[in-house]
């Protein structure tokens, strides 16, 4: 556990020497990772790539023994696994082996809540899985159905109660948020959303909305724009938030791992545009520690806007809100 604190220290530190240094600081393996154990979705949410039909790469389901070559390599430096990024994860035919893999590093998925019968209540609740986000946008049918499109609000809902119920019972430590993602069809049924996760016993927190394309922010902007990633300019059309020109954190202390293997440098990155190698014929650390990652965080180092993920990213603006 210490060196896993040391590492994320010398991460945070090999960061600021770059940042504000110049110093040319190697990255120790990160301290954060997240994993997509499917890049396949149930729903059709229209402003995700995956719900949208727009993700170019291929759909898939993680391999377990891809999974597993990556639980040993970092089992030592990483903190946090975050086992979602595109699908949804609890579609996994071996969801719940591959969460035991990644017990010592404080796992948390994120999930749209329709894969919570008593089974898998039972299987989440034993599992080392510290937190669990649960997508649960409005109180009635409606209102959710206007983003989460193709799911069914009274299964979602009916899940959420039988994990909290199941929770108690078995003495779990899990931990559930409920996520509602905050835009003008559903900001009437905040509060609502609110109560009802404090009735079960859950955590809430709202989350600013991201849109495939910022000409489009209005169509679902909260009327709320201190909780928006997008700003409206004098001549009425819509734009992403500023964020810094030049330097990112995350390029030293986290990484992303899609469902095929490849490395990208961020969430962002959704396509794996900027994919650094794959883990199929590499390991993490070779992959972590090439030129062409080094010469990436060097890029972002000195000009964010010159690169394309980096400019859809909103750093430095708060995207969640705890009430």
């Amino acid at each position: 556990m210490a060196i896993r604190y040391l590492n994320a220290s010398y991460s945070v530190l090999s960061y600021a020497a770059s940042r504000y240094a110049g110093i040319s600081a190697a990255a120790p393996l990160p301290p954060a990772i997240s994993l997509e154990l499917s890049s396949v979705c149930n729903l059709s949410c229209p402003e995700c790539v995956t719900g949208a039909g727009l993700l170019s790469r291929r759909n898939s389901f993680l391999n377990y023994r891809l999974a597993e070559k990556i639980a040993e390599e970092l089992r030592g430096f990483t903190l946090s696994a975050w086992l979602s990024f595109q699908g949804e994860p609890m579609l996994h035919p071996d969801f719940f082996r591959i969460v035991d893999l990644f017990a010592r590093m404080n796992p948390v998925i994120a999930t749209n809540g329709h894969y919570l019968d008593r089974e898998r209540c039972i299987g989440l609740a034993d599992s080392p899985l510290k937190k669990i986000i649960i997508s649960y946008d409005g109180v009635s049918s409606a209102t959710y159905g206007i983003y989460r499109r193709g799911g069914d609000h009274e299964l979602v809902t009916e899940g959420i109660m039988r994990l909290a119920a199941t929770i108690r019972e078995r003495r779990s430590g899990l931990k559930i948020v409920l996520q509602f993602l905050l835009h003008r069809g559903n900001e009437h049924e905040a509060r609502a959303a609110a109560a009802f996760a404090g009735s079960v016993g859950a955590g809430f927190r709202t989350k600013s909305m991201q849109v495939l394309d910022p000409a489009r922010a209005g169509e679902w902007a909260s009327a709320d724009q201190g909780r928006s990633r997008y700003v409206r300019g004098d001549d009425g059309s819509w734009q992403r938030a500023a964020s810094p020109g030049r330097g990112c954190l995350r390029m030293w202390s986290s990484a992303v791992i899609t469902s095929d293997g490849e490395v990208v440098p961020c969430c962002f990155d959704k396509c794996a545009g900027h994919a650094m190698g794959n883990l199929h014929s590499r390991s993490f650390a070779e992959i972590w520690r090439s030129e062409r990652y080094r010469d990436f965080r060097m890029a972002v180092m000195k000009n964010r806007k010159a690169i394309d993920i980096c400019s859809d990213c909103p750093q430095g603006t708060r995207l969640i809100f705890r009430s």
